[in-house]
């Protein structure tokens, strides 16, 4: 929660329920607790951001956060040309 500004505990633990993110669970003595990794907590925060400044929907904001780890591609504009025969 200190990694995203704004982010209530209910509102992670809701994410967590839903199955939004899928942390690992660890286990402590009698205790378990969630591990999120960085990709998760990168997740959330684009989502939280769409939320929070977009006002988007729970799960239209974490559809478009995880479209955007698949979308990303370098495009620089170059084109190969058919070759002719000679």
């Amino acid at each position: 929660m200190k990694r995203v500004e704004g982010l209530t505990y209910d509102r992670l633990t809701y994410f967590v329920r839903a199955g939004y993110v899928r942390p690992r669970r660890i286990k402590t003595q009698s205790l378990y607790y969630n591990d999120f990794s960085p990709e998760d907590v990168e997740l959330i925060k684009r989502a939280w951001d769409l939320i929070s400044k977009h006002d988007l929907r729970i799960k239209a904001a974490f559809q478009r956060a995880r479209q955007k780890d698949k979308g990303l591609q370098l495009n620089l504009g170059l084109e190969i040309s058919p070759q002719k025969p000679e």
